[in-house]
């Protein structure tokens, strides 16, 4: 089973994939922490997991989720280092849909990140709850208390608070890496294993790939 996972990986990372998982590492880092800074009620640190997962693949988007929890947790948001379990369920939502054309229609995208974030409450709600009190120092702490507040327990009340959060979250992530995906030119996404993820005819490339002047 393991040397089959390392196979797969070596796959997915083979030409631009390693690359792009390094950039991918950086965003998610870059993004969050900013987030993180502004006390906004959103995490929008898992743009660069989705964009490996629909464009390289599900154990390289595991991957660089996983780094970049990890880098944060360094740089001063030690609680990060506890949700990598999260970062799987999103890699891998992420790929599945992306491999059933989802990010190929914008109202799909819209249903997949509705969806992502209600799997993201469940996996993330018991980590909050049982190991830090639902207390992460982050903007979505106001609503654990207000739900709190309200007489919930405290796993009511982060499972709540994620409900009220993290559809908006991962909708705005997906709608951000939709957009980007429709952007970018058909020579740049050619060179990925997920192409196939996003463009339906490989053979037909957008008006601006045909005409690059």
């Amino acid at each position: 089973m393991l040397e089959r996972v390392k196979s797969v990986i070596q796959q997915e990372m083979s030409g631009a994939g390693l690359p792009f998982v390094g950039f991918c590492i950086a965003l998610n880092l870059t993004v969050g922490q900013v987030t993180a800074g502004l006390k906004i009620p959103l995490y929008l640190d898992s743009v660069g997991t989705v964009l490996v997962a629909v464009l390289v693949g599900p154990w390289s988007a595991i991957i660089t989720g996983a780094t970049a929890n990890t880098l944060a947790a360094v740089f001063g948001n030690p609680v990060m280092i506890f949700f990598i379990p999260v970062v799987a369920v999103i890699a891998g939502f992420t790929a599945l849909i992306a491999r059933l054309g989802w990010f190929r229609t914008w109202y799909l995208v819209i249903l997949g990140g509705i969806l992502q974030g209600v799997l993201a409450a469940v996996a993330s709600a018991p980590i909050s709850a049982y190991l830090f009190s639902g207390i992460t120092l982050g903007g979505q702490d106001f609503l654990v208390l207000y739900f709190r507040s309200m007489g919930n327990s405290i796993l009511e009340s982060v499972f709540y608070q994620g409900l009220s959060s993290d559809p908006a979250d991962k909708t705005i992530t997906y709608g951000i890496v939709f957009i980007l995906l429709k952007n970018l030119p058909f020579r740049l996404l050619s060179r990925f294993r997920g192409v196939t993820n996003v463009r339906q005819a490989l053979s037909e490339p957008s008006h601006d790939d045909r005409h690059p002047n």
